[in-house]
């Protein structure tokens, strides 16, 4: 079968891989159209396209429905795969492929429909999340379930870590639901218990000292690799790195108060303390705690705003 895959993350590149060993062929890699990036504002590819360009796959980047449909017509797909490609697909390309679109979604559904689904699972501070392999329909999220799957979360997990066991985990049962699609028909899903998983914004990123350190932590693990966490000290933005709670003799009274201690930055959070192992602060490098503490001339009553 002739297929290709729509994302606009890395995090496809398992499955892509695994359609390459296969005895299927990789039609193509459909993925957003290139955009300022940066600081400078450059126009780049995005990494996925990068990483299919260098390995000379064919990559289309469709940037409207008359785009995308052109390349459908050239491309002739049996099936489409999406994963993470963040676009939803018109009504009148759905049907266009012999197979139709099959999406790989992070989540059990119905729970946490949309554009974040393990980042909201972490936030959340659920023990469990999966994956749902299901038909693309006109909705978001919302079609028929060919298969799902449960998996647990550890304590250690990031978004990062946890995307990829999942995409790894869901490849022998993505080409289980390949081997047999139009043959079996998938389930639609329960009328109830849908919750949502929306874009997460720079802001929603930004740490509130006042919040328990569970909370905090939880952030750091859903949020510290995209967008970023952070903070900010006399009302500049300061990037965050390598949070985790401590157990030491401090001075630290109010949350968001800073001192280091034994060579380490702490913060006081709403019940606890964490130490930031890096910070990146504003038009600087990134640095240890311990560097920004002495570069910053901490006082007493010194804190993260």
């Amino acid at each position: 079968m002739q297929i290709s895959v729509a994302s606009s993350s890395l995090v496809s590149v398992p499955i892509i891989e695994a359609i390459l060993a296969s005895e299927h062929t990789l039609g193509s890699i459909i993925t957003n159209p290139d955009k300022p990036s940066g600081r400078g504002k450059k126009i780049e590819a995005n990494d996925l396209a990068k990483w299919a360009l260098a390995r000379d796959l064919e990559v289309a980047k469709p940037s409207d429905t008359s785009e995308l449909n052109r390349h459908l017509l050239a491309a002739q797909p049996q099936l489409i795969v999406t994963v993470a490609y963040g676009r939803l697909i018109p009504v009148e390309l759905l049907h266009g492929p012999r197979f139709g679109w099959v999406n790989l979604h992070f989540s059990v559904l119905p729970k946490l429909r949309g554009a974040a689904p393990v980042q909201w699972a972490l936030l959340n501070g659920e023990s469990t999340t999966g994956y749902t392999i299901f038909k693309l329909d006109k909705g978001m999220d919302t079609g028929p379930v060919y298969l799902s799957k449960e998996v647990n979360i550890s304590d250690s997990d990031t978004t990062t870590s946890l995307l990829s066991k999942l995409a790894n985990l869901a490849i022998p049962d993505l080409f289980e639901v390949i081997s047999t699609i139009g043959k079996t028909r998938a389930t639609p899903q329960p009328l109830t218990g849908a919750t949502l998983a929306p874009k997460i914004s720079k802001e929603m990123a930004k740490i509130l000292w006042d919040q328990p350190t569970e909370n905090i932590l939880r952030q750091f693990r859903a949020l510290a690799d995209n967008p970023g966490i952070w903070t900010t000290f006399n009302s500049e933005r300061v990037s965050l790195f390598g949070l985790h709670e401590v157990l030491l003799p401090n001075a630290l009274i109010s949350p968001g108060d800073i001192e280091i201690v034994e060579g380490k930055l702490l913060v006081r959070t709403g019940d606890s303390v964490v130490e930031v192992e890096e910070v990146i602060p504003a038009g600087k490098k990134r640095m240890s705690g311990a560097d920004f503490a002495r570069g910053a001339r901490l006082i007493q009553g010194s804190k993260f705003d």
